[in-house]
Protein backbone atom coordinates (compact mmCIF):
# COMPACT_ATOMS: atom_id res chain seq x y z
CA UNK A 1 0.00 0.00 0.00
CA UNK A 2 2.99 2.24 0.66
CA UNK A 3 4.95 1.43 -2.16
CA UNK A 4 1.71 2.42 -4.32
CA UNK A 5 1.26 5.31 -3.05
CA UNK A 6 4.94 6.63 -3.42
CA UNK A 7 4.78 5.37 -6.82
CA UNK A 8 1.50 7.46 -7.63
CA UNK A 9 2.89 11.00 -5.82
CA UNK A 10 6.70 10.47 -6.40
CA UNK A 11 7.35 8.24 -9.34
CA UNK A 12 10.47 9.93 -9.91
CA UNK A 13 12.30 10.52 -6.42
CA UNK A 14 11.26 6.39 -5.59
CA UNK A 15 13.05 5.15 -9.36
CA UNK A 16 16.11 6.87 -7.74
CA UNK A 17 15.63 5.45 -4.63
CA UNK A 18 15.37 1.65 -5.65
CA UNK A 19 17.96 2.00 -8.80
CA UNK A 20 21.17 0.58 -8.70
CA UNK A 21 23.76 3.01 -9.91
CA UNK A 22 26.89 1.22 -12.25
CA UNK A 23 29.57 3.72 -13.12
CA UNK A 24 32.21 3.62 -16.14
CA UNK A 25 35.52 5.09 -16.06
CA UNK A 26 37.17 6.34 -19.29
CA UNK A 27 40.96 7.48 -18.07
CA UNK A 28 42.95 9.87 -20.85
CA UNK A 29 45.58 7.10 -21.14
CA UNK A 30 45.28 2.99 -20.78
CA UNK A 31 48.09 1.04 -20.51
CA UNK A 32 51.78 2.77 -20.97
CA UNK A 33 51.68 5.95 -23.57
CA UNK A 34 48.19 4.81 -25.28
CA UNK A 35 45.41 7.89 -25.47
CA UNK A 36 42.20 6.73 -25.11
CA UNK A 37 40.26 7.45 -27.88
CA UNK A 38 36.83 7.82 -26.11
CA UNK A 39 38.46 10.21 -23.73
CA UNK A 40 39.20 12.32 -26.61
CA UNK A 41 35.85 12.16 -28.49
CA UNK A 42 34.25 13.19 -24.71
CA UNK A 43 36.17 16.65 -24.64
CA UNK A 44 34.23 17.85 -27.54
CA UNK A 45 31.14 15.84 -27.30
CA UNK A 46 30.44 16.95 -23.41
CA UNK A 47 31.00 21.19 -25.31
CA UNK A 48 27.25 20.97 -26.17
CA UNK A 49 26.26 19.69 -22.46
CA UNK A 50 27.16 21.94 -20.42
CA UNK A 51 24.46 23.32 -17.93
CA UNK A 52 23.62 26.80 -18.06
CA UNK A 53 23.81 26.86 -14.48
CA UNK A 54 27.00 26.21 -14.24
CA UNK A 55 29.33 28.44 -12.17
CA UNK A 56 32.95 27.78 -13.19
CA UNK A 57 34.19 27.64 -16.48
CA UNK A 58 38.16 27.37 -17.94
CA UNK A 59 38.22 29.20 -21.33
CA UNK A 60 41.17 30.21 -24.12
CA UNK A 61 41.53 31.66 -27.10
CA UNK A 62 43.95 30.40 -29.78
CA UNK A 63 45.34 33.69 -32.13
CA UNK A 64 43.48 31.88 -34.69
CA UNK A 65 40.30 31.30 -33.06
CA UNK A 66 37.53 33.98 -33.53
CA UNK A 67 35.59 32.28 -30.32
CA UNK A 68 36.52 31.04 -26.65
CA UNK A 69 37.42 27.63 -26.16
CA UNK A 70 36.05 25.78 -22.76
CA UNK A 71 37.91 23.68 -21.07
CA UNK A 72 36.25 21.50 -18.22
CA UNK A 73 37.44 22.04 -14.52
CA UNK A 74 37.58 19.52 -11.51
CA UNK A 75 34.72 17.72 -10.21
CA UNK A 76 32.91 19.29 -13.38
CA UNK A 77 28.83 17.19 -13.85
CA UNK A 78 27.32 17.03 -17.11
CA UNK A 79 24.04 15.65 -17.80
CA UNK A 80 22.68 13.60 -21.17
CA UNK A 81 19.91 11.69 -22.22
CA UNK A 82 19.48 8.86 -25.12
CA UNK A 83 16.43 6.92 -25.46
CA UNK A 84 15.06 8.37 -22.32
CA UNK A 85 18.05 6.92 -20.22
CA UNK A 86 19.27 9.51 -18.07
CA UNK A 87 22.78 9.65 -18.14
CA UNK A 88 25.36 11.54 -15.68
CA UNK A 89 29.19 12.78 -16.38
CA UNK A 90 31.29 13.83 -14.05
CA UNK A 91 35.17 14.84 -15.34
CA UNK A 92 38.24 14.42 -12.64
CA UNK A 93 41.70 15.80 -12.18
CA UNK A 94 44.44 13.96 -9.69
CA UNK A 95 47.57 15.48 -9.34
CA UNK A 96 50.34 13.24 -7.87
CA UNK A 97 54.11 13.89 -7.87
CA UNK A 98 56.64 11.68 -9.52
CA UNK A 99 57.47 8.66 -7.93
CA UNK A 100 60.70 8.33 -10.60
CA UNK A 101 61.95 11.40 -10.56
CA UNK A 102 61.15 13.90 -7.69
CA UNK A 103 62.77 16.85 -9.96
CA UNK A 104 59.76 16.63 -12.06
CA UNK A 105 56.89 18.32 -12.14
CA UNK A 106 53.50 16.90 -10.92
CA UNK A 107 51.47 14.10 -13.00
CA UNK A 108 47.81 14.29 -13.58
CA UNK A 109 45.48 11.99 -14.24
CA UNK A 110 42.40 12.81 -15.61
CA UNK A 111 39.47 10.62 -16.56
CA UNK A 112 35.84 11.17 -17.10
CA UNK A 113 33.10 8.75 -14.70
CA UNK A 114 29.21 8.06 -16.64
CA UNK A 115 26.73 6.89 -13.87
CA UNK A 116 24.00 5.12 -15.37
CA UNK A 117 20.93 2.40 -14.39
CA UNK A 118 22.73 -0.70 -14.42
CA UNK A 119 19.95 -2.27 -15.79
CA UNK A 120 20.83 0.30 -18.90
CA UNK A 121 24.50 -1.11 -19.07
CA UNK A 122 24.03 -3.29 -22.23
CA UNK A 123 22.22 -0.15 -24.04
CA UNK A 124 24.32 2.26 -22.87
CA UNK A 125 27.80 -0.18 -24.01
CA UNK A 126 26.49 -0.88 -27.28
CA UNK A 127 24.25 2.24 -28.54
CA UNK A 128 25.24 5.14 -26.36
CA UNK A 129 28.90 4.54 -26.62
CA UNK A 130 29.11 4.20 -30.44
CA UNK A 131 26.66 7.07 -30.61
CA UNK A 132 29.26 9.69 -28.72
CA UNK A 133 32.11 8.75 -30.84
CA UNK A 134 29.48 9.24 -34.40
CA UNK A 135 28.79 12.12 -32.81
CA UNK A 136 31.90 13.56 -32.18
CA UNK A 137 33.45 12.27 -35.61
CA UNK A 138 30.72 14.67 -37.34
CA UNK A 139 31.39 17.49 -34.80
CA UNK A 140 35.07 16.88 -35.95
CA UNK A 141 34.43 17.23 -39.50
CA UNK A 142 32.61 20.49 -38.85
CA UNK A 143 34.83 22.00 -37.21
CA UNK A 144 37.69 20.80 -39.00
CA UNK A 145 39.87 20.13 -35.94
CA UNK A 146 43.37 18.75 -36.64
CA UNK A 147 45.76 18.12 -34.00
CA UNK A 148 49.94 18.09 -34.05
CA UNK A 149 50.94 15.60 -31.77
CA UNK A 150 54.39 15.17 -30.51
CA UNK A 151 55.98 13.12 -28.18
CA UNK A 152 56.88 14.18 -24.38
CA UNK A 153 58.68 11.85 -22.07
CA UNK A 154 56.64 11.84 -18.44
CA UNK A 155 59.16 10.64 -16.48
CA UNK A 156 62.70 8.50 -17.91
CA UNK A 157 60.29 5.27 -17.76
CA UNK A 158 57.26 6.95 -19.83
CA UNK A 159 56.68 8.48 -23.06
CA UNK A 160 52.72 10.08 -24.45
CA UNK A 161 51.46 12.17 -27.53
CA UNK A 162 50.70 15.52 -26.69
CA UNK A 163 48.73 17.59 -29.41
CA UNK A 164 47.54 21.28 -30.15
CA UNK A 165 45.85 21.89 -33.06
CA UNK A 166 47.31 22.53 -36.24
CA UNK A 167 46.52 25.73 -37.87
CA UNK A 168 49.10 25.22 -40.45
CA UNK A 169 47.33 27.19 -43.45
CA UNK A 170 48.94 25.04 -46.15
CA UNK A 171 47.20 23.80 -48.78
CA UNK A 172 47.51 22.28 -52.65
CA UNK A 173 46.06 25.54 -54.00
CA UNK A 174 49.01 27.21 -51.98
CA UNK A 175 52.18 24.67 -52.81
CA UNK A 176 54.38 26.65 -54.93
CA UNK A 177 55.32 23.15 -56.86
CA UNK A 178 55.12 21.61 -60.13
CA UNK A 179 51.29 21.47 -61.51
CA UNK A 180 52.40 17.92 -62.83
CA UNK A 181 53.29 16.59 -59.40
CA UNK A 182 51.00 18.57 -57.75
CA UNK A 183 48.13 16.20 -59.22
CA UNK A 184 49.92 13.00 -58.93
CA UNK A 185 50.32 13.16 -55.56
CA UNK A 186 46.59 14.49 -54.98
CA UNK A 187 45.60 11.48 -57.09
CA UNK A 188 47.71 9.20 -54.79
CA UNK A 189 45.54 10.42 -51.89
CA UNK A 190 42.62 10.20 -53.00
CA UNK A 191 43.19 6.52 -54.40
CA UNK A 192 44.77 5.47 -51.19
CA UNK A 193 42.02 6.10 -49.06
CA UNK A 194 39.44 4.98 -51.17
CA UNK A 195 40.93 1.17 -51.36
CA UNK A 196 40.73 -0.32 -47.99
CA UNK A 197 38.42 -3.53 -49.43
CA UNK A 198 41.64 -3.36 -51.89
CA UNK A 199 44.44 -3.32 -49.46
CA UNK A 200 42.46 -6.13 -46.93
CA UNK A 201 41.84 -8.44 -50.49
CA UNK A 202 45.77 -8.76 -51.20
CA UNK A 203 46.80 -8.78 -47.57
CA UNK A 204 48.31 -5.85 -47.26
CA UNK A 205 48.34 -3.35 -44.34
CA UNK A 206 46.08 -0.24 -45.22
CA UNK A 207 48.92 2.46 -44.92
CA UNK A 208 50.77 4.05 -47.46
CA UNK A 209 54.48 5.66 -47.40
CA UNK A 210 55.88 8.85 -48.86
CA UNK A 211 59.83 10.26 -49.35
CA UNK A 212 60.02 13.98 -49.74
CA UNK A 213 63.59 15.08 -50.71
CA UNK A 214 65.21 17.77 -52.09
CA UNK A 215 66.96 21.27 -50.72
CA UNK A 216 66.17 23.02 -48.12
CA UNK A 217 63.32 25.46 -48.25
CA UNK A 218 61.58 23.44 -51.33
CA UNK A 219 58.04 23.27 -48.53
CA UNK A 220 58.26 19.78 -47.68
CA UNK A 221 56.69 20.46 -44.71
CA UNK A 222 54.36 22.47 -46.17
CA UNK A 223 53.40 19.25 -48.68
CA UNK A 224 52.94 17.69 -45.35
CA UNK A 225 50.64 20.06 -43.64
CA UNK A 226 48.44 20.54 -46.88
CA UNK A 227 48.13 16.74 -47.01
CA UNK A 228 46.96 16.97 -43.54
CA UNK A 229 44.68 19.63 -44.35
CA UNK A 230 43.49 18.03 -47.23
CA UNK A 231 42.81 14.52 -45.85
CA UNK A 232 41.63 15.64 -42.07
CA UNK A 233 44.30 13.87 -40.77
CA UNK A 234 46.23 14.14 -37.60
CA UNK A 235 49.85 14.60 -37.79
CA UNK A 236 52.00 12.95 -35.47
CA UNK A 237 55.47 14.25 -35.65
CA UNK A 238 58.35 11.84 -34.41
CA UNK A 239 61.83 12.72 -33.40
CA UNK A 240 63.70 9.36 -33.11
CA UNK A 241 66.09 10.66 -30.83
CA UNK A 242 63.76 11.42 -28.38
CA UNK A 243 63.30 7.56 -27.98
CA UNK A 244 65.41 5.30 -26.10
CA UNK A 245 64.56 1.95 -27.76
CA UNK A 246 62.79 0.06 -30.44
CA UNK A 247 60.07 -0.76 -27.62
CA UNK A 248 59.77 2.86 -27.56
CA UNK A 249 59.39 3.10 -30.83
CA UNK A 250 56.71 0.40 -30.51
CA UNK A 251 54.60 2.06 -28.32
CA UNK A 252 54.69 5.33 -30.15
CA UNK A 253 53.04 3.62 -33.00
CA UNK A 254 50.22 1.84 -31.41
CA UNK A 255 49.28 5.09 -29.36
CA UNK A 256 48.90 6.79 -32.63
CA UNK A 257 45.10 6.69 -34.22
CA UNK A 258 43.48 5.80 -37.22
CA UNK A 259 43.29 8.34 -40.00
CA UNK A 260 46.62 9.94 -38.92
CA UNK A 261 49.90 11.18 -40.54
CA UNK A 262 53.54 10.10 -39.01
CA UNK A 263 56.30 11.98 -40.05
CA UNK A 264 59.99 11.41 -39.37
CA UNK A 265 61.65 15.25 -40.32
CA UNK A 266 65.14 15.26 -41.37
CA UNK A 267 65.31 11.19 -41.34
CA UNK A 268 68.82 11.12 -43.10
CA UNK A 269 69.88 13.29 -39.71
CA UNK A 270 68.26 10.60 -37.13
CA UNK A 271 69.51 7.62 -39.04
CA UNK A 272 73.25 8.81 -38.19
CA UNK A 273 71.91 7.92 -34.44
CA UNK A 274 70.87 4.41 -35.41
CA UNK A 275 72.30 1.44 -34.22
CA UNK A 276 73.65 -0.74 -37.04
CA UNK A 277 71.40 -3.94 -37.79
CA UNK A 278 73.85 -6.28 -38.47
CA UNK A 279 76.57 -5.41 -35.94
CA UNK A 280 74.13 -4.05 -33.42
CA UNK A 281 76.62 -1.06 -32.65
CA UNK A 282 75.96 2.45 -32.69
CA UNK A 283 77.83 5.78 -31.08
CA UNK A 284 76.67 8.86 -29.82
CA UNK A 285 78.20 12.32 -30.06
CA UNK A 286 79.36 13.66 -27.11
CA UNK A 287 77.84 16.93 -26.27
CA UNK A 288 80.16 18.87 -24.27
CA UNK A 289 83.36 18.02 -26.30
CA UNK A 290 81.97 17.21 -29.67
CA UNK A 291 83.74 13.91 -30.43
CA UNK A 292 82.30 10.54 -31.18
CA UNK A 293 82.63 7.99 -28.45
CA UNK A 294 81.50 4.42 -27.82
CA UNK A 295 77.86 3.72 -25.89
CA UNK A 296 79.05 1.05 -24.24
CA UNK A 297 81.37 3.62 -22.55
CA UNK A 298 78.86 5.01 -20.72
CA UNK A 299 77.12 1.74 -19.84
CA UNK A 300 78.18 0.66 -16.50
CA UNK A 301 74.60 -0.82 -14.99
CA UNK A 302 71.73 -2.33 -16.63
CA UNK A 303 69.67 0.92 -15.58
CA UNK A 304 71.99 2.84 -17.65
CA UNK A 305 72.12 0.86 -20.21
CA UNK A 306 68.29 1.40 -20.83
CA UNK A 307 69.20 5.30 -20.75
CA UNK A 308 71.78 4.91 -23.32
CA UNK A 309 70.63 2.25 -26.03
CA UNK A 310 69.60 3.51 -29.25
CA UNK A 311 67.16 2.65 -31.63
CA UNK A 312 68.35 0.17 -34.44
CA UNK A 313 67.76 0.43 -37.61
CA UNK A 314 66.10 -2.98 -37.70
CA UNK A 315 63.52 -1.36 -35.44
CA UNK A 316 62.89 1.52 -37.84
CA UNK A 317 62.50 -0.93 -40.78
CA UNK A 318 59.89 -3.32 -38.94
CA UNK A 319 57.71 0.02 -37.71
CA UNK A 320 57.64 0.91 -41.19
CA UNK A 321 56.94 -2.46 -42.68
CA UNK A 322 56.92 -4.77 -40.26
CA UNK A 323 54.09 -6.77 -38.48
CA UNK A 324 53.90 -2.90 -35.84
CA UNK A 325 53.28 -1.45 -38.86
CA UNK A 326 49.80 -3.32 -39.32
CA UNK A 327 48.57 -1.83 -36.01
CA UNK A 328 46.19 0.37 -37.23
CA UNK A 329 43.85 1.76 -40.42
CA UNK A 330 44.53 4.58 -43.25
CA UNK A 331 47.73 5.48 -42.05
CA UNK A 332 50.73 7.61 -43.60
CA UNK A 333 54.28 7.54 -43.47
CA UNK A 334 56.27 10.68 -44.19
CA UNK A 335 60.02 10.72 -44.41
CA UNK A 336 61.40 13.99 -45.21
CA UNK A 337 65.37 14.27 -46.00
CA UNK A 338 67.67 16.71 -47.43
CA UNK A 339 69.99 14.01 -48.73
CA UNK A 340 68.47 10.75 -50.10
CA UNK A 341 71.75 9.41 -50.89
CA UNK A 342 72.31 9.38 -47.75
CA UNK A 343 69.40 6.93 -46.51
CA UNK A 344 69.48 3.04 -46.31
CA UNK A 345 68.34 1.48 -49.30
CA UNK A 346 66.30 -0.62 -47.08
CA UNK A 347 64.14 2.58 -46.04
CA UNK A 348 63.09 3.23 -49.23
CA UNK A 349 61.77 -0.03 -51.21
CA UNK A 350 58.26 -0.22 -52.22
CA UNK A 351 55.96 -1.37 -49.33
CA UNK A 352 57.86 1.27 -47.01
CA UNK A 353 58.26 4.57 -48.96
CA UNK A 354 55.47 3.95 -51.82
CA UNK A 355 56.17 7.03 -53.62
CA UNK A 356 59.55 9.36 -54.09
CA UNK A 357 58.59 13.24 -54.49
CA UNK A 358 61.62 15.22 -55.19
CA UNK A 359 61.13 18.56 -53.73
CA UNK A 360 63.08 20.90 -56.34
CA UNK A 361 64.00 24.74 -56.91
CA UNK A 362 60.61 26.64 -58.21
CA UNK A 363 59.70 26.60 -61.50
CA UNK A 364 57.91 29.38 -63.35
CA UNK A 365 54.38 27.56 -62.79
CA UNK A 366 55.77 27.40 -58.50
CA UNK A 367 56.62 31.32 -58.93
CA UNK A 368 52.53 32.17 -60.08
CA UNK A 369 51.77 30.27 -57.54
CA UNK A 370 53.54 32.35 -54.59
CA UNK A 371 52.87 35.78 -56.96
CA UNK A 372 49.04 35.08 -56.45
CA UNK A 373 49.08 33.91 -52.40
CA UNK A 374 51.78 36.97 -51.62
CA UNK A 375 50.40 39.84 -54.21
CA UNK A 376 47.68 38.74 -55.05
CA UNK A 377 48.22 39.04 -59.00
CA UNK A 378 47.90 36.34 -61.65
CA UNK A 379 49.67 38.39 -64.57
CA UNK A 380 52.21 41.22 -64.49
CA UNK A 381 54.54 42.56 -67.54
CA UNK A 382 57.58 41.93 -65.46
CA UNK A 383 56.31 37.64 -65.05
CA UNK A 384 58.44 37.39 -68.74
CA UNK A 385 61.68 38.69 -67.77
CA UNK A 386 61.31 36.39 -64.76
CA UNK A 387 60.48 33.15 -66.38
CA UNK A 388 63.56 33.70 -68.66
CA UNK A 389 65.06 33.88 -65.39
CA UNK A 390 63.83 30.92 -63.89
CA UNK A 391 64.95 28.75 -66.60
CA UNK A 392 68.59 29.50 -65.52
CA UNK A 393 68.45 29.82 -62.10
CA UNK A 394 68.33 28.13 -58.94
CA UNK A 395 66.13 29.11 -56.24
CA UNK A 396 63.58 28.15 -54.01
CA UNK A 397 60.59 28.62 -52.91
CA UNK A 398 61.56 29.98 -49.63
CA UNK A 399 63.72 32.62 -51.11
CA UNK A 400 61.15 33.56 -53.31
CA UNK A 401 58.55 33.98 -50.90
CA UNK A 402 60.94 36.05 -48.72
CA UNK A 403 61.86 38.23 -51.79
CA UNK A 404 57.72 39.17 -52.41
CA UNK A 405 57.56 39.74 -48.89
CA UNK A 406 59.26 42.32 -48.78
CA UNK A 407 56.31 44.95 -50.38
CA UNK A 408 52.79 44.64 -50.86
CA UNK A 409 53.55 46.60 -54.08
CA UNK A 410 53.31 44.37 -56.83
CA UNK A 411 56.13 45.89 -58.82
CA UNK A 412 58.15 47.12 -56.54
CA UNK A 413 58.65 43.00 -54.91
CA UNK A 414 58.46 41.44 -58.55
CA UNK A 415 61.58 44.52 -59.56
CA UNK A 416 63.24 43.00 -55.89
CA UNK A 417 62.90 39.45 -56.97
CA UNK A 418 64.66 39.69 -60.45
CA UNK A 419 67.72 41.40 -58.94
CA UNK A 420 67.48 38.57 -56.12
CA UNK A 421 67.29 36.07 -59.24
CA UNK A 422 70.15 37.89 -61.19
CA UNK A 423 72.55 37.43 -58.17
CA UNK A 424 71.41 33.79 -57.76
CA UNK A 425 72.40 33.50 -60.94
CA UNK A 426 75.83 35.13 -61.28
CA UNK A 427 76.90 33.26 -57.73
CA UNK A 428 75.38 29.66 -58.55
CA UNK A 429 73.80 27.81 -55.68
CA UNK A 430 75.74 26.42 -52.96
CA UNK A 431 73.50 23.34 -52.65
CA UNK A 432 73.76 20.09 -54.52
CA UNK A 433 70.22 18.73 -55.28
CA UNK A 434 71.06 15.02 -55.18
CA UNK A 435 67.28 14.89 -57.56
CA UNK A 436 68.23 17.47 -60.31
CA UNK A 437 66.21 15.37 -62.97
CA UNK A 438 63.50 13.72 -61.28
CA UNK A 439 59.90 14.49 -60.08
CA UNK A 440 58.07 11.49 -59.15
CA UNK A 441 59.42 7.73 -58.31
CA UNK A 442 56.08 5.61 -57.74
CA UNK A 443 55.72 2.47 -56.65
CA UNK A 444 52.13 0.29 -57.04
Amino acid sequence: MVVSLLLLFFPGFLKRWLSDPMTLQIDEYHGISSRNQLFGALELYLQNKISPSTRLLKIAQTRKDSIFSTHFSDNQEFEDVYEDIQLKWKFNIISKESNHHPSLASKRKQYFQLIFDLEQKEKVMNSYLPYVLETFKAMKEERKLIKLHTLVRVDPYKIRWDAINLEHPATFETLAMDLELKTSVLEDLEKFVKRKEFYQRVGRAWKRGYLLYGPPGTGKSSLVAAMANYLKFDIYDLQLTHLKSDMELRKALIATTNKSILVIEDIDCSQAELQDRNSGKGSRKNESEGQQVSISAHINTVSDWAWWSLITLSGLLNFTDGLWSSCGEERIFIFTTNHKSKLDPALLRSGRMDMHIHMSYCSYEGFKTLASNYLGVCDHPLFENIESLLKNTKITPAQIAEALMKSEDAEVALQGLITVLKEKRYKGDEYLDEGEGEHLTYFI
